[in-house]
């Protein structure tokens, strides 16, 4: 369902295809057309607020999984008049599979996603090829693709599946990853890791698009 600038996905569900999206230009979304920019794992909201209110051209999607921190998001849409945010309740992969229309995005960010450390968990990581796939498609050609982490190994294994997927090309020279971002905006993660002297790893790619 889409309610108040929200659009809940289930997580355990098998008929998102029943849903009729009704697409980003609707009054229940944006209400308009301009460039999309979507982040993942956004949290409480407050690197993708920042960005929609320095970029009023552009619409911006927001997608977290925890309820808890989408209020969040949504309380910074009210409080700051940001009619270009909406928010996504649901699982990244899932949202951008279902719902989302080829060549919807200009640009997506991923975030300081959970790195799910324990091998037995690795499963769980968002970071894998089904998800850049599907980004690949969702994105218009030549779009870019920003992650942001501070798990080592997680940058390594998000490296190592982009360069094996023939829909992206690396926009950084080997290693393929920055540990300073001049502008990329601020997030709790980020602020958080910083303080604690925690490396950071900002990866970036090009759409080649759908082949």
């Amino acid at each position: 369902m889409i309610h108040d600038r929200i659009l809940y996905v289930p997580e355990y569900y098998d008929k998102h295809h029943e849903f009729a999206f009704p697409g980003w230009e609707s009054p229940e979304i944006f209400g308009r057309k301009a460039p999309i920019e979507a982040e993942y794992c956004s949290g409480n909201g407050a690197w993708v607020a920042e960005k929609a209110l320095a970029h009023p051209d552009r619409n911006w999607v927001a997608v977290e999984l925890q309820f808890e921190r989408v209020r969040k998001i949504w309380s910074k849409i009210q409080n700051l008049g940001l009619k270009n945010l909406f928010v996504v309740c649901g699982e990244g992969l899932t949202f951008t599979k279902y719902y989302v229309s080829s060549g919807s995005f200009s640009a997506t960010y991923v975030n300081f996603p959970d790195p799910w450390p324990k091998d037995r968990h690795a499963k769980k990581r968002l970071l894998q090829e089904p998800f850049f796939s599907e980004i690949s498609r969702a994105s218009s050609p030549g779009a870019i693709t920003t992650v942001a982490t501070d798990h080592a190994d997680y940058a390594r294994q998000t490296i190592e599946a982009l360069l094996q997927n023939p829909l992206w090309v690396p926009c950084f020279p080997s290693p393929h990853y920055i540990t300073e971002y001049e502008g990329y905006g601020a997030s709790y993660f980020e602020e958080l890791w910083r303080t604690q002297g925690v490396p950071l790893h900002y990866i970036q790619f090009a759409n080649r698009g759908v082949q």
